[in-house]
């Protein structure tokens, strides 16, 4: 079960994937957003993997705790921290690159969150919803394709599209805009801070995952 606080412009209130389609149905939102890694997707270790490698790959370590502590990081953000922690002559651009050519080759290891999974599949049917990640569009559409998930979606807005990363608002209104419905009525579903602080910024209410408990 998950257990995720909603944000809205009156305040905050506790909500769990048992309860949170009939408390959307009820507050009466008619567009969706999701982010992908961590909300839809567990891809966390096939990224550190991935990202590892790519490191690897100019002789450098990526350490695990240091990676997990970033997680909300767009890719670029990441390997820049990096480069400035670890090594001045690191090469930024072949890292990025390396590590989505990787991750794509694994996506198959990446797995759905269920509940995020099932609240999709069953909003779908009745409303529009977009994906609005930090992620590049390759390995987002490569994620929910190996969790046939991609067709829920009738748009992915990333930062392929030129877009600021979270927690800048643009990637939420950019797929909000795509959505047509009014701001108010479009609910972002997220799990890190810097994709919360971006919805609200781009003035979308946002359930906000906390904690994911094995049933």
């Amino acid at each position: 079960m998950i257990h995720a606080t909603l944000h809205t412009k009156e305040g905050e209130s506790a909500t769990t994937s048992a309860t949170w389609q009939q408390d959307i149905l009820q507050r009466g939102y008619t567009a969706f957003i999701f982010d992908c890694d961590g909300t839809l997707v567990e891809s966390a270790d096939v990224h550190f993997t991935a990202f590892h490698e790519a490191a690897r790959d100019q002789n450098c370590n990526l350490d695990r705790d240091w990676y997990f502590a970033r997680t909300g990081l767009d890719r670029l953000t990441l390997f820049r921290e990096f480069a400035n922690d670890t090594a001045n002559d690191f090469d930024i651009e072949a890292a990025v690159a390396r590590s989505i050519s990787l991750f794509t080759e694994m996506s198959d290891r990446v797995l759905p969150i269920v509940e995020t999974e099932r609240l999709a599949k069953e909003l779908c049917r009745d409303f529009p919803l977009a994906v609005g990640t930090n992620a590049e569009r390759s390995v987002a559409e490569a994620s929910l394709t190996a969790t046939h998930m991609l067709e829920c979606f009738d748009h992915v807005v990333s930062i392929s599209d030129g877009f600021k990363p979270k927690p800048s608002p643009e990637i939420f209104k950019k797929a909000a805009q795509l959505l047509g419905a009014p701001r108010l009525q479009t609910l972002v579903i997220e799990d890190s801070k810097q994709g919360v602080h971006a919805a609200l910024n781009a003035g979308l209410d946002v359930i906000e995952i906390k904690e994911i408990r094995a049933p």
